[in-house]
């Protein structure tokens, strides 16, 4: 009696520094997949992205493609490039609309990260997808990936989970001590970039995110949001300046 073959013609590489994970069909390169807010997207080159509830439908996908003659010479020689990110990438996912509510999320987002000793090396991707990092408690400094909704903690209590950072840190209970040495909060922004600390100068940035994003200005966007997430002492002060701007516009 013959055997039908079960094992998947596709295989799933290691996630890359953008976390995607290359996929090969019958042994050549063929797309990416990757996660975004819990669902998995395939992407060959050349064709549209689409959605699936785990990695190996969306792998499959890839698969499917291919076998309807979606790849060609040219596209075949390996993942599709991630086209060109905006100027405010590194202070908001460009995946996520510069929303308020976005920015709002972002900005507390920030500030919290700064009080843990954490650098952000990526714009703020949500609180569900992969954030890459810094930590700046422990020489070396290790770099990798972490989930905002693990380090605001349960119901945003502020409590880190798990405590623990990563291999090779420093033992727990001498974080709060590196802590108390490295994180320096300012009560008001002395940067160049003049960030906003009240509720009316974050409420006039706001708008003006507005504006440029109904004009489509990308260079007066990305000025605008550097103003909002960019790194500031004061980053703490920022993100509830914000927060009394959008409470305020609510009410």
């Amino acid at each position: 009696m013959s055997q039908t073959n079960t094992l998947p013609r596709y295989r799933i590489g290691e996630r890359d520094t953008n976390d995607r994970y290359p996929v090969d069909v019958d042994g050549a390169p063929a797309g990416h997949i990757y996660r975004w807010h819990k669902v998995w997207y395939a992407v060959v080159p050349g064709q549209e992205e689409t959605g699936h509830a785990s990695p190996e439908a969306a792998a499959e996908q890839v698969t499917k493609l291919v076998d309807a003659g979606a790849l060609t010479s040219q596209t075949a020689s390996g993942p599709a490039e991630a086209p060109q990110a905006p100027g405010y990438a590194l202070l908001l996912d460009p995946r996520l609309q510069p929303t308020p509510g976005n920015i709002r999320s972002a900005a507390r987002a920030l500030a919290r990260l700064t009080e843990l000793g954490w650098q952000p090396l990526a714009g703020y991707p949500g609180a569900d997808n992969h954030w890459r990092m810094r930590c700046l408690v422990c020489p070396p400094r290790w770099e990798g990936n972490r989930y905002w909704s693990h380090l605001r903690g349960r119901n945003n209590d502020g409590i880190p989970r798990p405590l623990y950072r990563h291999e090779g840190c420093i033992p727990v209970p001498e974080h709060a001590g590196k802590l108390a040495v490295l994180v320096k909060s300012a009560p008001s922004c002395y940067c160049p970039a003049a960030h906003p600390t009240t509720a009316d100068a974050a409420a006039a940035l706001l708008k003006s995110v507005a504006r440029a994003r109904r004009v489509r200005d990308t260079e007066a966007l990305t000025a605008h949001l550097t103003r909002l997430l960019g790194p500031c002492p004061a980053a703490t002060v920022r993100a509830a300046a914000i927060e009394a701007a959008l409470d305020t516009a609510k009410s």
